[in-house]
């Protein structure tokens, strides 16, 4: 690959500096630099906000005009998203966008993309003199009442169809109100007519004549070339083997829900850290309340962690060995 068709934003990793930013610095630069008043990260997943900053570093690489500010569901979400990758893909900017996490308005995934936007916004160093962001934006949708329009939005976005919470409900609805069993088809069976037995054979077995001893000659039944035919399973065995399948996706469902739940809780964990150290800064919080969020368990008990007391038991030796010695 060439210099020229080097990515935009080969220079930053996922171990950068810039996914430690805080979430009052992301405010603060994207209310300063667009005259907005977000309250909250998680007002960023209209994709909105990341459009206009992407015009802004590249100017008229955005149709503004499409942009639609009074988004409120999610497929609206995704025509927003779609503008800013397309930019992404003319301007050679390598950095994927997951647009089924953001447009859940889920407060990790939306700060992730932010600080990454931040950095590469610091990166590139654009300053656009005379640049009236209020006057830009009122070309989209809503755009002159965005700050309105975007503090209606509370954080989470209406349930995918995919969401864990509806397929829960359904496999429980499902198993407190199982489907009666179909009837059972009944089908005929086919009537096999015998084949036609050759003339002498037949005069032979309906003649008076016959002997008593003689033993009639029984119908050859005709062979299909199909061959025999495959029995169909039953609606029971279907109805067991679809509750077998039922069970085995609520167990999976249950255990990627209880990841969730795991990495929601360390998460939350830092976010108490960052809060507490931004009042370290100005209030002189005891560092000791940094720790009892550390080792806090999630049933919100505080364990502190004992300090090794090796160095002791290795002074004392030392002192045993000197009195022998002496």
């Amino acid at each position: 690959m060439s210099s020229q068709e080097k990515s935009e934003d080969a220079a930053i990793g996922m171990m950068d500096g810039a996914y430690f930013t805080s979430r009052a610095a992301i405010l603060s630069w994207v209310n300063e630099l667009l005259t907005l008043n977000l309250k909250k990260i998680e007002q960023t997943c209209t994709g909105a906000v990341a459009c206009q900053v992407i015009e802004y570093m590249y100017p008229q690489s955005v149709n503004l005009k499409r942009v639609n500010w009074e988004a409120r569901n999610d497929y609206e979400y995704v025509t927003n998203w779609k503008l800013v990758q397309n930019s992404f893909n003319t301007n050679k900017i390598s950095r994927f966008i997951d647009v089924d996490k953001l447009v859940r308005g889920k407060y990790q995934d939306n700060l992730e993309f932010m600080q990454w936007m931040k950095a590469f916004f610091d990166q590139k160093g654009v300053v656009r003199e005379g640049y009236d962001p209020v006057a830009v934006r009122s070309r989209g949708k809503g755009g002159s009442n965005a700050a309105a329009s975007l503090g209606k939005i509370k954080g989470t976005t209406k349930l995918l169809p995919n969401d864990r919470d509806k397929a829960k409900a359904e496999a429980a609805a499902a198993a407190a109100n199982p489907e009666p069993e179909k009837k059972k088809a009944v089908r005929k069976k086919p009537v096999t007519k015998p084949a036609k037995q050759p003339l002498s054979e037949k005069t032979n077995s309906t003649s008076p004549r016959s002997t008593a001893g003689s033993t009639p000659t029984k119908p050859v039944r005709s062979t299909s070339s199909r061959g025999p035919r495959q029995p169909k399973p039953s609606p029971r065995k279907l109805d067991k083997k679809n509750k077998a399948l039922n069970q085995e996706n609520y167990a999976l469902k249950a255990a990627v829900e209880g990841l969730e739940r795991e990495r929601d809780f360390y998460f939350d964990k830092l976010r108490k850290v960052e809060v507490i150290m931004e009042r370290l800064k100005t209030d002189g919080v005891d560092v000791e309340e940094v720790f009892g969020v550390l080792y806090q368990t999630s049933e919100g008990e505080e364990e502190l962690q004992e300090q090794p007391k090796v160095e002791e038991e290795e002074v004392q030796q030392e002192q045993v060995l000197e009195g022998v010695t002496a």
